[in-house]
C-alpha cells in the first residue's frame, strides 16, 4: 500500500542516502551527502513548501518536494523535483506522485503545477500522459560563468 509522509527532520536521512544512491549509481552523478542535504533542505524548509516521501509496504520508493507560488490572478506549485528511485521506476509510482500532489496542492487552494523537465522523450511522456504541456509563453534561461 502507498503511503505518503511530510519530509521532516526525522526521514530526510533516508531520502539523502536514496538521492545519493539514485544519482551517482545512475545518473552519474557526483553528489555528495552534504550537497544533498543542503539541495533537499532549502526546499523542505522553504516558505509554502509542500515535500513528501512516499513510501510501498514501508520501503521508501520516491520523493517530491517543491514550494507554493503567489500571482497576481493564482496560486501554483513549484515542482522542483521528484524522483522514483532505482528499480521501482515505469511502474505507476511517478504517475501515483503526482496524482497525490496535484490533490495535495488544490487542497491548498492551488490551480496550476509549473516544473522544469529535461527536454527529452522520456521525461515529455511522462509528464505529458499526466496533462501536463510545454508552456509555449515561457523559455528557461540562463548564464553559466
Amino acid at each position: 500500500m502507498i503511503e505518503y509522509v511530510d519530509l521532516t527532520d526525522e526521514n530526510l536521512e533516508s531520502v539523502i542516502c536514496r538521492y545519493v544512491q539514485y544519482y551517482n549509481g545512475c545518473e552519474n552523478g557526483c553528489w555528495t551527502r552534504e550537497k544533498a542535504y543542503k539541495r533537499i533542505h532549502q526546499v523542505m524548509t522553504a516558505q509554502d513548501s509542500e515535500c513528501a516521501a512516499q513510501y510501498d509496504g514501508g520501503e521508501l520508493v520516491g520523493f517530491f518536494m517543491g514550494y507554493y507560488k503567489e500571482y497576481d490572478d493564482l496560486r501554483a506549485y513549484f515542482l522542483e523535483e521528484i524522483v522514483v528511485f532505482a528499480g521501482r521506476q515505469n511502474q505507476g509510482y511517478g504517475t501515483a506522485m503526482l496524482e497525490e500532489l496535484e490533490r495535495r496542492a488544490r487542497q491548498n487552494g492551488a490551480e496550476h503545477i509549473e516544473l522544469l523537465s529535461l527536454n527529452d522523450a522520456h521525461h515529455r511522456h511522462f509528464y505529458e500522459k499526466a496533462g501536463f504541456y510545454a508552456a509555449g509563453n515561457l523559455v528557461v534561461m540562463g548564464k553559466h560563468f
